[in-house]
């Protein structure tokens, strides 16, 4: 898919938009999904996020954002090319950020309610609306029963987001697949550092199933696959690693 060229900035929030190649390096990555005003002379809610972002960041590295919108003045890229940005930047986001104003007049929303099925247990969502948003029960039902954070602001969905992650953690390159609810986890990070150790060099993740630790002292499960090179220079390996139940990590 071609992309727009993207131009790094030295600020500790770095915004993506749809169309751009994310910087090499960050600590943390907030993706703000959700209903995009079809009428341009609608402003987005998403701008007002970025500045909520802006404000209440304090890790000591880069936060980037990623917005499914042009830059201004810019254009959408062909919708197939849209879509595989999108879903290639929610994989790599350590957070996606649900903010859902629903008015079925006017910004229905719908695609939403797909993408917050896709995400809602992944353990990375945050859901935000407004308490006159339409037909949100189903979706705050879930968000009750999986343990998703709630709120009813922009600032606060995105404050909430950034407690999520917290510092953050710098990832380079193929590091940046792998969302901080599996990159701070110990069999992860046992794993990661052998291969360090043997000079192997991590070129991309994917999280195919995750599940919160089911208390304070229990230990999140999930099944990721990863794609790596090895240190003897032979092709690439893609293998797929299991936590689960607490006992540590098979392959």
């Amino acid at each position: 898919m071609p992309v727009e060229p993207h131009t790094p900035v030295t600020s500790e929030v770095e915004v993506v938009h749809v169309g751009q190649e994310p910087p090499g390096t960050w600590a943390a990555a907030v993706y703000l999904c959700g209903p995009t005003p079809a009428d341009p002379a609608e402003p987005s809610w998403r701008p007002g996020a970025v500045d909520a972002l802006r404000s209440a960041w304090r890790g000591a590295g880069r936060l980037v954002v990623f917005l499914p919108e042009p830059v201004p003045g810019g254009g959408y890229p062909a919708y197939g090319d849209q879509i595989a940005w999108e879903e290639e930047a929610m994989r790599r986001s350590d957070v996606i950020l649900f903010w859902i104003p629903r008015d079925m007049a006017t910004l229905p929303g719908l695609v939403s309610n797909i993408k917050w099925g896709s995400w809602c247990d992944s353990g990375r969502a945050v859901l935000g609306a407004p308490p006159e948003a339409e037909r949100m029960a189903y979706l705050l039902h879930f968000a009750d029963a999986l343990g998703v954070p709630v709120e009813r602001t922009p600032t606060g969905a995105a404050e909430a987001a950034l407690r999520a992650v917290g510092p953050g953690h710098s990832r380079s390159g193929g590091e940046r697949a792998v969302p901080l609810t599996v990159w701070r986890t110990k069999p992860f990070r046992t794993w990661y550092a052998a291969r360090r150790e043997a000079g192997d060099r991590l070129l991309d993740a994917r999280v195919e199933w995750y599940a919160p630790a089911a208390g304070p002292d229990g230990a999140a499960g999930w099944l990721l696959t990863v794609t790596v090179a090895p240190a003897d220079g032979s092709g690439p390996v893609v293998n797929r690693l299991l936590a689960a139940q607490g006992q540590g990590m098979l392959m």
